[in-house]
């Protein structure tokens, strides 16, 4: 075979011109066996000398993401055919596996246990343009060939994150809006998105369809994430720290991160990471795993860099890998401070003004080169921390409104603001068009922030002092402590007066700096900042050091603020307080909708729908701040109910309180969550406005009680029944349907152009009783074209499982009956047809059999359960069939008979009752049944009867009767039914005609065949068949005979 050398062929090594390349063996684009194609035949490649190098070649010829692994064998199966190439030896910068050098063919040595193989990453569908560095700038992503921008539409942190993580970004530092990183070209592929931060790539976060949105380039998204940071050393990272510049000390080598052993670890070893990592000076260098133990390699031991070094690699130490310890000597470094030029947030974008110093006054934004004033519409503590954040003040104390600081002059640029608290700039938050508002300058919004916090104490008004310096809080050294400063601190945070100044780390010992030593207070200072000490960060102490401080304490609870975490909203999600400095948990210790209503109103996210226990919404990390929580459901916050002292608690992380709210749906001024004036808030607006009554009916008001999970409507209440409503009236007309999930799901009149008056509002009484609030349902992974699957219902656009406490047959009747799907056969439990994913919506439902569908049954409120998926309930129906009414005086009496194997035949009368035949009458549209006698009134049948001690839940109520015959040769059905009823063999007992059931109903119009009225359908399984009694039905309906032989 002829050998293709750029040289000679003497060497063996060649560059091989195959035509084509693939992955195979594997059910992705970007993973398999590595296989070439060489005169019209696919070969493999040898795995003899098969690296990441050559690897990293393959992935980007394939058009994938970077090379991952390179494994070498049969882990995506054996091959066939010629080995084509042995012995590449890429450089990994190749543009094709082509231009890599390989052994001759006839020089290999290979068989097909030895294949090469690559697993790649996904390729990109997301890139960031024209930031400063590949972690920041305009977000562009990938659709039909063309890249286009994201349009800022509800664009936030929670989208950024994504982004971020999807890059390798680490975690999102800001969500820049309004073309930040200038105007893209192009399409604009996405409008609306909508992402919890979870997600593992954007194009799977809730959005407009594609190409669809309303938006020009100036809406361009961008973002910022962490690793902006980490570029300044691309193979060293300090991990678990309390901030991006303390943490272990972790090095990148070989594709891995790895730690470093603390033997000879010192001060001048820190300030090569610090330096290489543009975080000041190192402050201490830590050995003994104080940022906890990591895993994986340990790379590095015995170093000893001079301090001058530029990286951590320049520094003499044990080759990589060598060393003689274990996780438990980690090293760790803490720097001084954040030293890089952040353009992003830009601090000269936002200041205070009129206030007793810099971190306290009336908020003001640069926009257009002109400074305006914030409207204190929605003006809360979430949104002033993230102010204090933004100019490096510390917390936040309050948020004053009603132009506190005085009234500004000029523009008023912002209004509705709506932070989550976590943003980086003000800008990044929620709020309208620049300009946009309905306000004047006695509504400016203001901030007072302290760069003082206490730690560790029993409240917010005692603890540990730290101060907020260089991005980092640290402690204050004891040395010239007195009460002087800790009045100074009291007042500053609104804390009363004092009364101790600990010392000597009463309140425990902190971590990362020291930064202030000989503080010398008069006692009359407005803030701590204000007394006089050493440089930042100059002292001669230790942490047992550390100086406290007790206050008195204000007047009424702690102004905790609270957030929701994780959830699929703003309105829904973990609940979490801030409290010292920072947020922690709610235990679910006596959690329930009283809370949850609290919570809701807080956060003026509607009604509280659900109460959720068990960290539904996922684990917090930080301190839990409260437990044993009672309250009343008219408190204004959290803080204001009965509870434990806050950081008491007996919980683990795994009993997190969440809630679930209504978002834009309310009921205001009645005498519980359940009932009062209907109020909504629409998608075009922030604002909340009543419902018109000219239309309102029974309907209405049921999909209003259902949406909130109130149980049943009562009342459906007009002439503002509970008081007049204010602002707008957002809808009229409506027209509901009651089978609605959602009132904005009705028609209606949403735009706010009505004639109606505030003397119209709508209103409601809903029964309050625990009625199951949910929408579809649907059977997963039973058998194609089956009634059979897991159980799963649609709330609040999610779908979600049921758990299987309590649950039997008569709520797997329900879901039989509801789907059309006949009667239950089984009703299974423990995950019978495989675990389900995402939410467990039900718990502990609780059906009569006599339901129409689900939502008529009693359960726990939605998503509260003690359940995982392994307890997910299924059910097991058993199909379509058909029935009809034979010899009887009009269309809805006569002798019940199905269809079996193309002939019709008669049912036994053991066990019949009114309830069996009632889902006969209901089958046949005939309405209620009125009685259920037996005997053969109506004539004795010819052939068989084919079921007897028939027991079936009047839930059938379409359907249910007889799948009987066809399936009856199904063996499986068989032991389905025996379950179910008394034991008898099936076969057993078939008899003469000798007694007839009979039934009256009351006759509903009904499709008709030979003047009797069937139900068509798919047959199913047979019913069980111990009689060869005649059931027969008798109607009122005034309808001639319908003789039938």
């Amino acid at each position: 075979m002829k050998a293709f050398c750029g040289h000679s062929n003497s060497t063996g090594i060649i560059l091989f011109p195959f035509s084509e390349l693939r992955l195979a063996g594997s059910s992705t684009q970007c993973a398999g066996r590595v296989e070439i194609l060489h005169n019209q035949q696919w070969g493999t490649v040898c795995g003899n000398g098969w690296n990441l190098n050559n690897a990293r070649v393959v992935c980007r010829e394939m058009g994938c993401g970077k090379a991952l692994t390179a494994p070498i064998g049969d882990k995506f199966g054996r091959g066939s055919g010629p080995t084509w190439m042995d012995g590449l030896n890429c450089t990994g910068e190749e543009e094709s596996l082509r231009k890599c050098p390989a052994k001759a063919l006839a020089e290999h040595s290979c068989d097909h246990s030895m294949h090469a193989g690559v697993e790649c990453a996904e390729p990109l569908e997301i890139r960031l343009v024209r930031g400063d560095h590949k972690c920041s700038g305009r977000v562009e992503i990938f659709h039909e060939e063309l890249w286009g921008t994201i349009c800022d539409n509800d664009w936030d942190l929670d989208d950024a994150e994504v982004v971020c993580r999807y890059l390798g970004c680490g975690a999102a530092f800001s969500a820049p809006r309004g073309s930040r990183f200038g105007e893209g070209s192009g399409p604009i592929w996405l409008d609306g998105i909508n992402c919890t931060g979870k997600e593992n790539a954007i194009s799977k976060c809730p959005a407009k369809e594609w190409g669809a949105h309303d938006c020009t380039h100036t809406e361009d998204v961008g973002v910022v994430c962490a690793g902006i940071f980490f570029h300044l050393g691309e193979n060293v990272r300090l991990a678990s720290g309390s901030n991006r510049c303390s943490g272990r000390v972790e090095v990148y080598h070989n594709e891995q991160w790895g730690t470093v052993c603390d033997n000879g670890w010192d001060l001048n070893d820190a300030q090569v990471v610090c330096r290489e990592l543009e975080c000041g000076n190192a402050l201490s260098a830590v050995g003994g795993a104080r940022y906890s133990q990591g895993s994986g390699t340990i790379w590095l031991d015995k170093v000893n860099c001079t301090g001058k070094e530029k990286s951590l690699r320049d520094c003499p130490k044990r080759p990589w890998g060598e060393h003689s310890c274990d996780h438990r000597r980690d090293a760790s470094v803490e720097c001084s401070e954040l030293t890089i030029p952040l353009t992003i947030p830009d601090p000269n974008e936002i200041r205070l003004v009129n206030g007793s110093n810099r971190c306290s006054g009336r908020v003001e934004v640069l926009h257009n080169q002109q400074w305006g004033t914030v409207c204190d519409d929605d003006w809360s503590m979430l949104n002033a921390q993230v102010v204090c954040r933004e100019l490096e003040c510390g917390v936040a104390l309050s948020s004053p409104r009603g132009a506190h600081f005085g009234e500004g002059s000029d523009h008023i640029w912002l209004d509705d603001v709506k932070c989550k608290g976590t943003e980086a700039s003000l800008r990044d938050c929620r709020l309208k068009g620049w300009g946009e508002h309905n306000c004047n300058h006695a509504e400016d919004a203001g901030v007072v922030c302290s760069e003082v916090r206490l730690v560790n104490g029993s409240s917010r008004c005692s603890g540990r002092v730290e101060i907020f310096h260089g991005q980092q809080w640290g402690t204050v050294c004891d040395d010239r402590w007195g009460m002087k400063q800790a009045e100074v601190i009291c007042r500053e945070l609104n804390c009363g007066v004092a009364l101790k100044a600990p010392t000597r780390a009463f309140f425990g010992q902190g971590s990362g700096p020291i930064w202030k030593d000989d503080v010398n207070c008069v006692g009359t200072e407005a803030s701590f900042s204000e007394c006089t000490s050493s440089t930042w960060g100059l002292n001669n102490c230790n942490h047992r050091e550390d100086a406290g401080v007790e206050c008195a304490g204000q007047e009424g609870p702690d102004p905790a603020e609270m957030r929701l975490v994780n959830g699929s909203s703003r309105c829904s999600g973990r609940v979490e307080v801030f409290h010292m400095g920072q947020y922690g948990t709610v235990c679910d210790d006596n959690w329930d909708i009283n809370e949850a209503v609290v919570v809701c109103r807080n956060l003026d996210c509607g009604t509280a729908v659900a109460a959720p226990r068990g960290a539904r919404f996922g684990w917090g990390a930080d301190p839990i701040w409260m437990d044993d929580l009672e309250c009343t459901g008219t408190e204004l916050a959290l803080t204001a109910c009965r509870a434990r002292p806050l950081g008491s608690n007996d919980c683990s992380h795994g009993e997190d309180a969440g809630v679930i709210c209504s978002d834009d749906l309310r009921l205001v001024n009645g005498s519980s969550r359940c009932s009062g004036r209907v109020e909504i808030r629409p998608p075009h607006s922030e604002q909340w406005g009543t419902v018109c009554d000219r239309t309102w009916d029974i309907n209405d008001a049921g999909v209003v009680c259902q949406q909130l999970g109130c149980g049943k409507v009562v009342s459906a209440l007009q002439g503002a029944h509970f008081g007049r409503g204010s602002g707008s009236i957002w809808m009229d007309d409506i027209n509901c349907k009651g089978t609605e999930n959602a009132i904005a799901e009705c028609s209606a009149n949403t735009q706010g152009n009505n004639n109606c008056n505030h003397e119209q509002d709508a209103a409601v009484i809903c029964s309050e009783s625990s009625y199951i609030n949910v929408g579809d349902i649907r059977l997963m992974n039973g058998p194609p074209d089956a009634c059979a699957g897991r159980v799963e219902v649609l709330y609040q656009q999610h779908w979600g499982t049921v758990c299987d406490d309590r649950w039997d047959m008569e709520d797997a009747g329900v879901v039989c009956t509801q789907l059309g799907c006949g009667f239950a056969l089984e009703a299974p439990h423990m995950s019978h047809f495989g675990e389900g994913s995402g939410p467990i919506w039900l718990d502990d439902v609780n059906c009569t059999g006599s339901e129409e569908s689900l939502k008529d049954c009693k359960g726990q409120a939605m998503g509260e359960h003690n359940c995982n998926h392994a307890e997910d309930a299924s059910v097991i129906c058993s199909g379509l069939f058909q029935v009809r009414l034979a010899n009887g005086p009009n269309s809805c009496a006569g002798r019940v008979e199905i269809k079996h194997n193309g002939s019709w035949a008669s049912i036994g009368e053991t066990d019949w009752s009114l309830t069996e035949a009632t889902v006969v009458c209901r089958q046949l549209g005939c309405g209620a049944a009125v009685s259920a006698p037996v005997g053969n009134q109506y004539g004795v049948a010819l052939g068989p009867a084919l079921l007897n001690e028939v027991k079936w839940s009047s839930v059938a109520v379409t359907v249910i009767l007889v799948l009987a015959a066809a399936a009856l040769l199904l063996g499986g059905t068989l032991l389905y039914l025996r379950k179910r009823r008394s034991g008898k063999p099936l076969w057993a007992d078939l008899f003469a005609h000798t007694q007839n059931a009979f039934t009256k109903d009351i006759t509903f119009q009904s499709d008709m065949v030979n003047g009797t009225p069937d139900t068509y359908g798919q047959e199913g399984a047979a019913h069980e068949m111990d009689s060869d009694t005649v059931c027969l039905v008798k109607g009122t309906a005034g309808s001639p005979p319908d003789p039938i032989n």
